[in-house]
């Protein structure tokens, strides 16, 4: 893909993407940093509990919030609705209650710390919830493999929060149309709150062989003859 030919919106997330591949140590490390920062946590919580400087943490800090600046201010509208109905609505209508927020004044010195908490946990909540995108798009997929030719050769094996795991045999074309099917229902987003013009939901096949410590990525609308080439290629490169 050729940055020139794409939007500056999705040139950066074409960049963001590529993290995985480019920096996959830094992307790992990242991780416990990114869940305080979602969990409403500050710059002290990253000096403290991932032995940052205050300025390393500052900087990580302000990098994230201007990197999620649409997110902050989706969270924050939301949970100012939640101050004053007792209840956030998160993913596909569940509500998680915050009676402690209805009944605190927010954003003050005086602000009980249970209050504070409270906020934190709907913050986190609002995004969260979200994982259970994960839980729809395996029951379209699953259901889509009963009612297919391959349903005695695509087993579920788990679900963890956004990645979904499958047995499924070694058929060059039981594999092409797992990562259709599968990227399709992944791909869904059809509702409000996560609908964006810009920014669009999707996933990658991945293939584990010999072992989980070694992965051959798929690209999606692959060919068969892409596939074998890629397999061939990655055999090839375990055997060396």
């Amino acid at each position: 893909m050729k940055i020139e030919e794409i939007s500056k919106q999705e040139a950066e997330v074409e960049i963001i993407n590529s993290i995985k591949n480019k920096h996959k140590d830094l992307r790992q490390k990242s991780k416990t940093c990114t869940f305080a920062l979602t969990y409403g946590g500050t710059p002290s919580t990253l000096v403290k509990n991932q032995g940052f400087s205050q300025e390393e943490a500052e900087q990580i800090y302000n990098a994230y919030h201007e990197l999620y600046k649409e997110s902050d201010e989706w969270v924050n509208k939301r949970l100012e609705s939640a101050e004053k109905n007792g209840y956030v609505d998160v993913a596909f209508g569940l509500r998680v209650r915050t009676h402690k927020m209805k009944q605190a004044i927010m954003g003050t010195s005086k602000t009980p710390h249970e209050a504070e908490a409270e906020r934190r946990t709907a913050g986190n909540a609002l995004g969260q919830s979200y994982g259970l995108l994960n839980t729809r798009a395996g029951i379209e997929f699953m259901t889509k493999v009963e009612n297919s030719p391959y349903r005695e050769y695509i087993k579920p094996v788990a679900q963890i929060h956004d990645a979904q795991y499958f047995i499924i045999r070694d058929i060059p074309e039981v594999v092409l149309w797992v990562n259709t099917e599968l990227n399709k229902a992944v791909s869904w987003q059809d509702e409000p709150d996560i609908r964006h013009p810009d920014v669009h939901l999707g996933g990658e096949l991945s293939i584990f062989y010999p072992d989980w410590a070694h992965e051959l990525s798929l690209p999606n609308n692959l060919t068969e003859p892409e596939l074998i080439n890629l397999v061939k290629e990655y055999i090839d490169e375990l055997n060396k």
